[in-house]
């Protein structure tokens, strides 16, 4: 019989398993098993491998300590489903610009730390608020009315899920270094099958090549390490439901600004009626900066 580490970790970096679609069980004194998220589990943390007590996928035990349970293989429960190939009709082949991007903004109370950090390193602050790009660049913003519902038939394929923002790490420049919080912490395969699907639909975003690492830019710096160590010291891990994707562009030197919201898992689209200043909160808009 497999141990609880190993299933879990069996589930994070599969392939063939979807995160999302898994719920652990964890004892506790006097009460029944606490269920939790698999995403939301902290291997390391408060919780030992032992009191993890059940594997449930798509709501049916898969593993069980005390029944001994361990069917993960003989099962597709939790499995990924895979993509559909769109039609022809279903592709926008339009180059792309750096003046639009589809991307993922965390909820506005995660930004305070976040922008602290930024206003000392990142010059870009007072261009792009705090954002995961799924896609960028982008197709330009004349062609958003065929664009929209390309992106919306994506997003309905991909259900929410749980991000969480913990670890920090840098992509090196020839001089300097951009230093980025991890997005991915609880598992990188439901922003890699988001941002394929998208893929699918706008073969000419993006960059296959170079593969593709969701991130949360803090700032570029000659020195990575000793902003690294200052983002580790500022920022704890935190989690975030990715349950939509925004629509950014810009207009001559004006900031990125959210043009449409698309809702994962219905592809619901929804439009800012009146967008903020930059710098403004809003009820419905995270403050742009």
């Amino acid at each position: 019989m497999h141990t609880s580490d190993e299933i879990y970790h069996r589930v994070l970096w599969d392939p063939r398993f979807d995160p999302e679609r898994f719920v652990m069980g964890i004892a506790e004194r006097g009460a029944p098993p606490k269920r939790v998220l698999l995403g939301d589990f902290v291997p390391g943390g408060e919780i030992p491998w032992h009191r993890v007590v059940f594997f449930e996928a798509d709501g049916q035990v898969v593993w069980d300590r005390a029944f001994g349970i361990d069917r993960l293989d003989e099962t597709l429960l939790g499995q990924v489903r895979p993509i559909p190939a769109p039609t022809p009709g279903d592709v926008l082949a339009v180059p792309p610009t750096n003046r639009s991007a589809l991307a993922w903004l965390p909820p506005a109370e995660l930004w305070p730390p976040i922008q602290h950090i930024r206003r000392e390193h990142d010059r870009q602050i007072h261009r792009w608020p705090p954002h995961v790009n799924v896609l960028f660049g982008f197709v330009p913003e004349a062609e958003f009315a065929q664009a929209l519902p390309l992106v919306a038939a994506a997003l309905a394929e991909t259900p929410p899920f749980t991000a969480r923002l913990a670890g920090i790490h840098s992509f090196g420049h020839r001089q300097d270094a951009t230093v980025w919080l991890d997005p991915a912490a609880a598992g990188h395969e439901p922003w890699a099958r988001l941002r394929e699907s998208l893929e699918l639909r706008f073969p000419l975003c993006g960059s296959r090549s170079r593969g593709y690492t969701p991130h949360l830019s803090l700032g570029r710096t000659p020195d990575p390490h000793h902003l690294a160590r200052k983002a580790e010291a500022l920022l704890a891990p935190m989690t975030a439901r990715v349950d939509e994707l925004v629509v950014l562009s810009r207009h001559g030197d004006e900031p990125m600004r959210i043009r449409a919201r698309v809702l994962l898992g219905s592809g619901a689209i929804r439009r800012p009626e009146h967008p903020p200043s930059p710098g403004q909160p809003s009820t419905t808009t995270p403050p742009e900066q």
